[in-house]
C-alpha cells in the first residue's frame, strides 16, 4: 500500500494509514444486500375443543422473534429469515408443539397450529375423539378455564388475574359479582342477598373501574349518584372471561385507583366450529319450596319456584365471518326473616340494671324479595383483510327488583307506672315482661320497592396487525337507567300504622331469638287482636319517584 499523503508529518501519516485500511475493509459491507426475509401468519387452536387460543406464545426457534396470538388465535411474524425454520408454540395446559416450515423470500407463509394434550384428551384427539374424565362431564370445561387463566396471567404485561366464566360452574342468577367473589383480592358488597358491587384490594367499590372490552360502561346507581358500578345490570352469559388488574397503569381509567375489572365478551373467532350451549333450570330457596302460590306483600299470590334458561351460540359462518348470540332469563326468590330485640337496663323506676335488664321491644321483619334478570347480546366478527379484523356488537340487560318490607314492632314502654289508676304496673323476670297499662304500643310499617334497571351498550373494534405494524382502535356507546315507581305499581313507597288505643304489651316465653308470644291489652284489660287491620290507623304514607 502506498503512502496516501507523503507530505504529512509522521503521526498524521500513521493515522491516515489506519483510516484507509478501515475504509478498505468496510467497503464490501457497505455494498452488501439486505438479508432475504419473509413473514409467517396463522392461527392456534385447541384441536380437541375447536377453540382458538388467546396469548399462545409463538417463537422462531433459535431466534428472539416471539409474538403472542390475539383473541382470535391469530399470530403474525415479520422479518423472518428465508429458508427452513421451526416454530415453537406454547400454551399452558396443552402440549408444546414444534412446527417445521419453509419461508420464501418476500412471501407470506400461512400455517395454522393445532395443540392438544395427550394426558387430558388422549392420543386419539387428532382424530376428533375426545377422552372424557371419569364421572364428571363438565371437568373438561373446568380444565380449559384453568388453562386459560394460567396462560393469560403467565404472559400478561402487568399483574392481573384472569378467569374464564365457566371455571366455577353455574352462577346463581347470572350475576357477575357472584362469580367474582371466588377471585383473590376481591370482596363483594351485598344488598340483602344480592351481590351488587366489587372492591379490589380492600378499597371502596367507588375506586374500582369496570370496563367491557376495555370501554367503560354507563351505570345508573340504584340509590345515589356515585361511581360504584352495580353488577345487577350486566349478565355473565355475555362474557368469555374476566380480567382483574390490581396495579393501575396509564392505560386504565383514572377512577380505577384500586384496580380495574374488564369483562371480555365472547368472540365468533374463538372457535373453529359451531358451538351451542344451553341450560334450563329451576330456582327456589329453602324457605319457599312450595309449588302452590304463596302470599306476597303486594297483595298478590306468587309461586316461589321459578324456571329459567340461558344459551349461547357461537357460529363461524365462514373462515372470515362469524357471530355470537346469547340470551338469559332468570327469576330468584330471596326470603328475609329478621327478629330483633331491644333490652333496657336504665329505665327509671323499673329496677332494671345491666345485670337484670328487661325486654323493652321486639321487632319482626318480613322482607321477601324477587330478583329478575333478562339479557341478550349479539356480536359479529369479520376478517376484512389478511391482517385486519372488524368486530361490532351490542348487548342489553334488564333488571327488576321487587321488595316488600313489612315490619311489626311491639314495645312495652319504659314507664313502670300505669297510665290509669288501678292499672297494671311494669314487671318482668328473665323469661317474661308485663308492660304497664297504657304505656305500650304496636306499629306496622312497610317499605315497598319497585326498582327497574336497564343498560344498553354497543361497540365496534378494528384491529390491524401485519407483524410489523399494529393498530388497535375501538369506539363504544352505552346508556344506563334506573328508576323507581310506586303508585303506578299500586303501592306507596313507605307507610306506618299504629293501634288506635294505648295498650299494655306483654312478652312471654322469651328466648335468645324472640318471645314465644306477644299480646296487647287495652285500658279495660281487654285483649286486642294484633292481626285485625280494623284495630289500626294509618299515620303516614310517602313516596319518592325518581329516575
Amino acid at each position: 500500500m502506498t503512502n496516501p499523503h507523503p507530505s504529512l508529518p509522521s503521526p498524521f501519516r500513521a493515522l491516515a494509514l489506519v483510516l484507509a485500511a478501515a475504509l478498505a475493509l468496510s467497503g464490501p459491507r457497505l455494498n452488501a444486500q439486505p438479508a432475504a426475509t419473509g413473514s409467517i401468519s396463522g392461527r392456534v387452536q385447541n384441536e380437541a375443543t375447536g377453540q382458538y387460543l388467546n396469548n399462545a406464545r409463538v417463537t422462531v426457534k433459535g431466534t428472539d422473534l416471539t409474538v403472542f396470538t390475539d383473541e382470535t388465535g391469530s399470530f403474525r411474524l415479520a422479518q423472518v429469515a428465508a429458508g427452513s425454520v421451526v416454530l415453537e408454540v406454547l400454551y399452558s395446559g396443552l402440549d408444546p408443539a414444534q412446527v417445521p416450515l419453509t419461508v420464501a423470500t418476500g412471501q407470506l407463509t400461512e400455517r395454522d397450529v393445532n395443540l392438544n394434550s395427550r394426558d387430558r384428551y388422549g392420543a386419539s384427539s387428532s382424530s376428533g375423539v375426545v377422552k372424557l374424565d371419569a364421572f364428571v362431564a363438565s371437568s373438561s370445561r373446568l380444565t380449559e378455564g384453568e388453562a386459560l387463566a394460567t396462560n393469560e396471567q403467565r404472559f400478561a404485561r402487568n399483574i392481573k388475574n384472569v378467569v374464564a366464566t365457566d371455571a366455577f360452574g353455574d352462577v346463581t342468577e347470572g350475576n357477575v359479582a357472584e362469580f367474582m367473589k371466588f377471585m383473590p383480592g376481591v370482596t363483594i358488597e351485598y344488598s340483602d342477598a344480592s351481590p351488587n358491587a366489587v372492591a379490589v384490594r380492600g378499597f371502596d367499590p367507588n375506586m374500582t373501574g369496570v370496563t367491557a372490552d376495555g370501554a367503560q360502561l354507563a351505570n345508573a346507581s340504584g340509590s345515589a349518584a356515585n361511581r360504584s358500578f352495580l353488577f345487577t345490570q350486566v349478565s355473565i352469559n355475555n362474557i368469555s372471561r374476566i380480567e382483574v388488574t390490581k396495579v393501575p397503569t396509564p392505560a386504565n381509567p383514572a377512577d380505577g385507583i384500586s384496580g380495574t375489572v374488564n369483562m371480555v365478551s365472547k368472540s365468533a373467532f374463538e372457535r373453529a366450529r359451531m358451538a351451542f350451549n344451553y341450560r334450563l333450570f329451576v330456582s327456589a330457596s329453602s324457605d319457599g319450596m312450595q309449588l302452590r302460590s304463596q302470599p306476597f306483600p303486594f297483595d298478590t299470590f306468587e309461586s316461589r319456584v321459578k324456571p329459567g334458561f340461558d344459551f349461547d351460540l357461537t357460529l363461524p359462518i365462514t373462515k372470515n365471518f362469524g357471530i355470537v348470540f346469547t340470551g338469559l332469563t332468570s327469576k330468584q326468590w330471596n326470603e328475609q326473616n329478621i327478629s330483633s330485640m331491644t333490652w333496657n337496663a336504665t329505665a327509671a323506676g323499673t329496677g332494671a340494671s345491666p345485670a337484670r335488664p328487661f325486654l323493652q321491644s321486639h321487632g319482626i321483619v318480613d322482607s321477601p324479595k324477587w330478583y329478575e334478570r333478562h339479557s341478550t347480546s349479539l356480536k359479529a366478527d369479520w376478517r376484512i383483510g389478511r391482517n385486519s379484523v372488524l368486530s361490532f356488537g351490542g348487548q342489553a340487560s334488564y333488571y327488576i327488583d321487587k321488595n316488600g318490607n313489612v315490619t311489626r314492632t311491639a314495645t312495652a314502654g319504659t314507664n313502670a307506672t300505669p297510665s290509669i289508676a288501678g292499672g297494671t304496673p311494669l314487671s318482668y323476670d328473665g323469661t317474661r315482661t308485663i308492660g304497664a297499662t297504657g304505656r305500650g304500643g304496636v306499629t306496622f310499617s312497610g317499605n315497598f320497592l319497585h326498582i327497574d334497571g336497564r343498560t344498553i351498550a354497543a361497540n365496534t373494534r378494528y384491529r390491524y396487525d401485519d407483524g410489523t405494524w399494529m393498530l388497535d382502535s375501538a369506539a363504544s356507546i352505552s346508556n344506563s337507567k334506573t328508576w323507581r315507581r310506586y303508585e303506578q305499581k299500586g303501592s306507596f313507597q313507605s307507610l306506618t300504622t299504629a293501634l288506635l288505643v294505648p295498650v299494655r304489651v306483654t312478652f312471654d316465653d322469651i328466648n335468645a331469638v324472640r318471645p314465644g308470644t306477644t299480646r296487647a291489652f287495652d285500658n279495660t284489660n281487654r285483649e286486642i287482636d294484633l292481626y285485625d287491620i280494623n284495630n289500626y290507623r294509618l299515620n303516614t304514607a310517602a313516596q319518592t319517584d325518581y329516575r
